[in-house]
């Protein structure tokens, strides 16, 4: 017979042997069922215990959710500003071009390294000719070239060069240089803007249509219409609208137009 010892009225008896201590609890759990680690079976006593729950594996992510976390919306609204950004550049692109100066041939107006804004849409010619009301296939909306303006174009003996001049008459004018000044249908240029006046002599000629007489500023360091001829206003890339570098000098740059006054012979009594 075992001897117990009463706790309390009503409440279990302890066993005195251990023998006994196998009929008085539950067994341990079987292997495989959850247990808590220390308290050996008294999961259904033991107040303090929570039953551990199996925590699932996430699923595997695939190559794409890896590269692109931000979803399939995501990549179509990159896509969208991507194209509209492409959109933009080529429209951009089409109206105005930047170019860095080389050379001194435009000083002291504009030095080697400045950086310009070229508008190529300033002299576009328009082919309206299949409009009846219009009947015009040289429509120049955005205006002709004028005198004054500086422009960069094509060389005409390499279209691989760009070059940047100033123009200095129109279709139709007749041109001369003699006695360090510029003479446009006989009268004189005046030109504030030089760094010296010419010291070399050039025609008369008269530029013809769809053409126009450029020089340089520099003019006797210019390559020029002087030395190879009139500019066909096809090679013109465009006109010269903003210097943006270096920022000191940054604004609007060309168009400094000629004043016209009385030619004064040189040399030659008055």
């Amino acid at each position: 017979m075992v001897e117990t010892f009463p706790v309390s009225s009503g409440g279990p008896a302890i066993p005195r042997s251990l023998g006994d201590a196998a009929d008085a609890f539950p067994p341990a759990a079987a292997p495989g069922r959850l247990q808590a680690g220390s308290h050996g079976g008294l999961d259904d006593i033991d107040p303090w215990i929570r039953p551990q729950r199996p925590v699932a594996e996430p699923p595997g992510q695939s190559v794409f959710a890896w590269l692109w976390p931000w979803g399939l919306q995501g990549l179509v609204e990159t896509l969208e500003v991507v194209a509209l950004a492409l959109l933009m550049f080529v429209l951009v692109r089409g109206v105005v071009q930047n170019f860095v100066v080389d050379g001194g041939s435009m000083e002291p107006n504009f030095s080697s390294g400045e950086m310009l804004i070229v508008n190529k849409v300033a002299y576009s010619t328009w082919d309206l000719g299949w409009l009846p009301m219009i009947g015009s296939d040289a429509w120049q909306p955005f205006g002709e070239p004028s005198l004054g303006d500086v422009v960069v174009f094509r060389f005409p003996a390499d279209p691989d060069r760009d070059f940047i001049k100033r123009i200095i008459a129109l279709p139709g004018q007749t041109v001369e240089v003699r006695d360090q000044q510029v003479l446009a249908d006989g009268v004189v240029l005046e030109e504030s803007y030089l760094l010296d006046p010419p010291a070399y002599r050039f025609g008369p000629e008269t530029v013809p249509a769809g053409h126009v007489f450029v020089l340089g500023d520099a003019r006797n360091n210019s390559y020029d219409s002087h030395s190879w001829g009139m500019l066909d206003q096809e090679l013109i890339i465009g006109r010269t609208e903003l210097r943006y570098w270096p920022i000191g000098r940054a604004g609007r740059v060309g168009g400094e137009e000629p004043v016209i006054r009385p030619a004064v012979e040189v040399g030659r009594p008055r």
